[in-house]
Protein backbone atom coordinates (compact mmCIF):
# COMPACT_ATOMS: atom_id res chain seq x y z
CA UNK A 1 0.00 0.00 0.00
CA UNK A 2 1.45 3.52 -0.73
CA UNK A 3 1.41 5.91 1.53
CA UNK A 4 -1.11 8.08 -0.03
CA UNK A 5 -3.19 5.08 -0.22
CA UNK A 6 -2.66 4.59 3.53
CA UNK A 7 -3.82 7.64 4.29
CA UNK A 8 -7.26 7.27 2.33
CA UNK A 9 -7.20 3.53 3.97
CA UNK A 10 -6.70 5.36 7.45
CA UNK A 11 -9.52 7.83 7.07
CA UNK A 12 -12.30 4.98 6.23
CA UNK A 13 -10.69 3.06 9.49
CA UNK A 14 -11.22 5.70 11.68
CA UNK A 15 -14.94 6.42 10.79
CA UNK A 16 -16.08 2.79 10.37
CA UNK A 17 -14.72 2.15 13.83
CA UNK A 18 -16.66 5.73 14.88
CA UNK A 19 -19.95 4.88 13.53
CA UNK A 20 -19.58 1.48 14.99
CA UNK A 21 -19.16 2.96 18.68
CA UNK A 22 -21.83 5.57 18.04
CA UNK A 23 -24.19 2.45 17.05
CA UNK A 24 -23.72 0.66 20.22
CA UNK A 25 -24.46 3.85 22.39
CA UNK A 26 -27.12 6.65 22.13
CA UNK A 27 -25.29 9.08 24.67
CA UNK A 28 -22.80 10.84 25.21
CA UNK A 29 -20.82 8.96 27.88
CA UNK A 30 -18.52 10.90 30.24
CA UNK A 31 -17.77 14.17 30.31
CA UNK A 32 -13.90 15.18 30.00
CA UNK A 33 -12.10 16.73 32.96
CA UNK A 34 -10.48 19.17 31.03
CA UNK A 35 -11.02 20.50 27.56
CA UNK A 36 -8.93 19.11 24.63
CA UNK A 37 -6.35 21.78 24.68
CA UNK A 38 -5.28 24.89 26.87
CA UNK A 39 -7.83 27.58 25.57
CA UNK A 40 -5.60 30.34 25.16
CA UNK A 41 -2.32 28.83 25.34
CA UNK A 42 0.52 29.33 22.25
CA UNK A 43 1.86 26.58 20.97
CA UNK A 44 5.07 26.31 17.78
CA UNK A 45 2.79 25.19 14.76
CA UNK A 46 3.00 24.82 11.05
CA UNK A 47 0.19 25.40 7.99
CA UNK A 48 -2.25 27.83 6.94
CA UNK A 49 -5.87 28.90 6.96
CA UNK A 50 -7.60 28.40 3.69
CA UNK A 51 -10.66 30.79 1.87
CA UNK A 52 -13.86 28.53 3.05
CA UNK A 53 -15.90 27.24 0.18
CA UNK A 54 -19.91 27.69 0.55
CA UNK A 55 -20.60 23.88 1.67
CA UNK A 56 -18.11 24.34 4.19
CA UNK A 57 -19.75 27.36 5.34
CA UNK A 58 -22.72 26.18 5.17
CA UNK A 59 -21.80 22.97 7.19
CA UNK A 60 -20.40 25.16 10.09
CA UNK A 61 -23.16 27.37 10.41
CA UNK A 62 -25.25 24.22 10.87
CA UNK A 63 -23.20 22.78 13.06
CA UNK A 64 -23.22 26.40 15.06
CA UNK A 65 -27.00 26.35 15.11
CA UNK A 66 -27.48 22.87 16.30
CA UNK A 67 -25.43 23.68 19.31
CA UNK A 68 -25.67 26.82 20.31
CA UNK A 69 -27.21 25.60 23.74
CA UNK A 70 -24.54 22.87 24.00
CA UNK A 71 -21.94 23.88 26.06
CA UNK A 72 -19.66 20.68 25.40
CA UNK A 73 -19.84 21.14 21.51
CA UNK A 74 -16.70 23.34 20.48
CA UNK A 75 -17.41 23.83 16.92
CA UNK A 76 -14.56 25.76 15.33
CA UNK A 77 -15.12 29.16 14.26
CA UNK A 78 -15.30 29.95 10.28
CA UNK A 79 -12.35 32.07 10.57
CA UNK A 80 -10.33 29.90 12.41
CA UNK A 81 -10.40 26.61 10.46
CA UNK A 82 -6.97 25.90 9.51
CA UNK A 83 -4.89 22.59 7.98
CA UNK A 84 -1.88 21.82 10.39
CA UNK A 85 1.43 20.99 8.32
CA UNK A 86 3.69 19.95 10.78
CA UNK A 87 2.55 21.02 14.65
CA UNK A 88 5.49 21.30 16.32
CA UNK A 89 5.20 21.62 20.01
CA UNK A 90 2.27 21.52 22.35
CA UNK A 91 0.37 24.55 23.84
CA UNK A 92 3.13 25.42 26.39
CA UNK A 93 3.39 29.34 26.13
CA UNK A 94 1.24 32.15 27.22
CA UNK A 95 3.18 34.95 25.18
CA UNK A 96 5.11 34.54 22.03
CA UNK A 97 8.49 35.79 23.63
CA UNK A 98 8.12 32.88 25.92
CA UNK A 99 9.47 30.42 23.33
CA UNK A 100 13.19 30.88 24.11
CA UNK A 101 15.16 29.57 20.99
CA UNK A 102 12.37 29.87 18.56
CA UNK A 103 14.61 31.31 15.97
CA UNK A 104 16.40 27.85 15.71
CA UNK A 105 13.00 26.65 15.05
CA UNK A 106 12.65 29.21 12.21
CA UNK A 107 15.84 28.71 10.40
CA UNK A 108 15.11 25.32 10.38
CA UNK A 109 11.59 25.42 8.78
CA UNK A 110 13.02 28.48 6.74
CA UNK A 111 15.78 25.68 5.15
CA UNK A 112 13.59 22.68 5.04
CA UNK A 113 9.81 24.67 4.09
CA UNK A 114 10.50 27.48 1.86
CA UNK A 115 7.80 28.56 0.11
CA UNK A 116 6.07 25.30 -0.25
CA UNK A 117 2.72 25.11 -1.10
CA UNK A 118 0.68 22.10 0.33
CA UNK A 119 -1.67 20.35 -1.55
CA UNK A 120 -4.91 18.69 0.20
CA UNK A 121 -7.16 16.96 -2.51
CA UNK A 122 -10.31 14.67 -1.93
CA UNK A 123 -11.24 16.94 1.11
CA UNK A 124 -14.19 14.65 3.02
CA UNK A 125 -15.39 14.74 6.75
CA UNK A 126 -13.53 11.92 8.53
CA UNK A 127 -15.67 10.71 12.22
CA UNK A 128 -13.66 10.00 15.55
CA UNK A 129 -15.83 9.06 18.61
CA UNK A 130 -15.97 12.56 20.01
CA UNK A 131 -14.44 15.02 16.79
CA UNK A 132 -15.71 15.32 13.24
CA UNK A 133 -12.29 15.97 10.74
CA UNK A 134 -12.28 17.56 7.65
CA UNK A 135 -9.45 15.62 6.25
CA UNK A 136 -8.02 14.72 2.68
CA UNK A 137 -5.23 13.54 0.29
CA UNK A 138 -1.51 15.61 -0.05
CA UNK A 139 0.60 16.02 -2.70
CA UNK A 140 3.75 13.62 -2.71
CA UNK A 141 6.21 16.27 -2.41
CA UNK A 142 4.55 17.93 0.69
CA UNK A 143 4.91 14.51 2.06
CA UNK A 144 8.91 14.41 1.67
CA UNK A 145 9.18 18.12 2.74
CA UNK A 146 6.94 17.75 6.32
CA UNK A 147 9.62 14.29 6.66
CA UNK A 148 12.11 16.32 6.04
CA UNK A 149 11.37 19.37 8.46
CA UNK A 150 10.14 17.04 11.25
CA UNK A 151 13.29 14.79 11.07
CA UNK A 152 15.41 17.82 11.58
CA UNK A 153 13.80 19.44 14.58
CA UNK A 154 14.12 15.72 16.12
CA UNK A 155 17.72 15.85 15.70
CA UNK A 156 18.02 19.66 17.09
CA UNK A 157 17.34 20.87 20.79
CA UNK A 158 13.62 21.01 20.04
CA UNK A 159 13.46 17.02 19.65
CA UNK A 160 12.32 16.26 23.39
CA UNK A 161 9.92 18.88 22.59
CA UNK A 162 8.61 17.38 19.71
CA UNK A 163 8.14 13.83 21.10
CA UNK A 164 6.55 15.46 24.14
CA UNK A 165 3.87 16.59 21.57
CA UNK A 166 3.13 12.80 19.33
CA UNK A 167 3.61 10.95 22.84
CA UNK A 168 2.09 7.49 21.02
CA UNK A 169 1.68 8.63 17.42
CA UNK A 170 3.30 8.82 14.29
CA UNK A 171 6.11 11.45 13.80
CA UNK A 172 4.88 13.59 11.27
CA UNK A 173 1.42 12.77 11.57
CA UNK A 174 -0.52 10.76 9.76
CA UNK A 175 -3.76 13.03 9.12
CA UNK A 176 -3.90 15.95 7.16
CA UNK A 177 -6.95 17.89 8.33
CA UNK A 178 -8.74 20.62 10.00
CA UNK A 179 -10.78 19.48 13.05
CA UNK A 180 -14.04 21.32 12.83
CA UNK A 181 -15.70 20.24 15.88
CA UNK A 182 -14.33 18.64 19.33
CA UNK A 183 -17.26 17.76 22.08
CA UNK A 184 -15.87 17.33 25.57
CA UNK A 185 -17.55 14.04 26.49
CA UNK A 186 -16.58 10.35 25.25
CA UNK A 187 -18.87 10.48 22.45
CA UNK A 188 -20.48 12.92 19.94
CA UNK A 189 -23.85 14.50 20.65
CA UNK A 190 -26.55 12.64 18.49
CA UNK A 191 -27.28 15.81 16.98
CA UNK A 192 -23.71 16.25 15.37
CA UNK A 193 -23.91 12.28 14.68
CA UNK A 194 -26.70 13.32 12.47
CA UNK A 195 -24.79 16.45 11.32
CA UNK A 196 -21.99 14.20 10.48
CA UNK A 197 -24.22 11.39 8.42
CA UNK A 198 -25.99 14.06 5.88
CA UNK A 199 -22.39 15.32 4.73
CA UNK A 200 -20.35 11.87 5.04
CA UNK A 201 -20.06 11.63 1.37
CA UNK A 202 -19.71 15.11 0.60
CA UNK A 203 -16.84 16.44 -1.53
CA UNK A 204 -15.19 19.32 -0.18
CA UNK A 205 -12.94 20.39 -2.90
CA UNK A 206 -9.24 20.85 -2.54
CA UNK A 207 -6.83 23.55 -0.70
CA UNK A 208 -3.18 24.58 -1.90
CA UNK A 209 -1.92 26.70 1.02
CA UNK A 210 1.56 28.72 1.73
CA UNK A 211 3.24 27.01 4.77
CA UNK A 212 3.53 29.21 7.42
CA UNK A 213 5.35 28.70 10.85
CA UNK A 214 2.63 30.17 13.82
CA UNK A 215 2.60 30.35 17.46
CA UNK A 216 -1.16 29.38 17.32
CA UNK A 217 -3.92 28.31 20.46
CA UNK A 218 -5.80 25.52 19.09
CA UNK A 219 -8.35 27.03 17.18
CA UNK A 220 -5.87 30.13 15.47
CA UNK A 221 -8.03 32.22 17.02
CA UNK A 222 -4.53 33.50 18.41
CA UNK A 223 -1.93 33.59 15.36
CA UNK A 224 1.37 34.96 15.33
CA UNK A 225 3.52 34.57 12.49
CA UNK A 226 6.77 33.80 12.45
CA UNK A 227 8.23 32.94 9.24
Amino acid sequence: MSPLESIHHSYNEATQKTLLLWEKSAGTGAVRDAPFYPPTKLAISSGNRPELSLDLRLLLSEMHKVTQEDSLADVNPAQGVHFSFFPVTNALYDRVDQAEGREEVAAIFTRCCADHVMHIRQLRLVALPNQILLAGIPDEHSLTVRKRFADALLESAWGNKVRARYPAGDIPQLFWHSTLVRYNAELMSTELRAQFLRKQHGDFGEVSLPVRLVMCNYNWQQVEFLV
